[in-house]
């Protein structure tokens, strides 16, 4: 029983981080979008790129 619940409790913590490794890539995307739609505009913000290192 104890190892049954363990085993669920692993999978559950690598199903949460292969979730935020997605999010983190979705928010570097996003955050690459604006950055290329506001150089259009002759306005230059730096946004800090928040990632995971493989």
């Amino acid at each position: 029983m104890v190892i049954q619940r363990l085993e669920m409790c692993i999978e559950m913590v690598k199903l949460v981080f292969e979730f935020f490794v997605v999010f983190v890539e979705a928010v570097g995307t996003v955050i690459s979008q604006n950055d290329s739609s506001l150089i259009d505009r002759n306005y230059d913000a730096t946004t800090p790129y928040i990632g995971l290192l493989p």
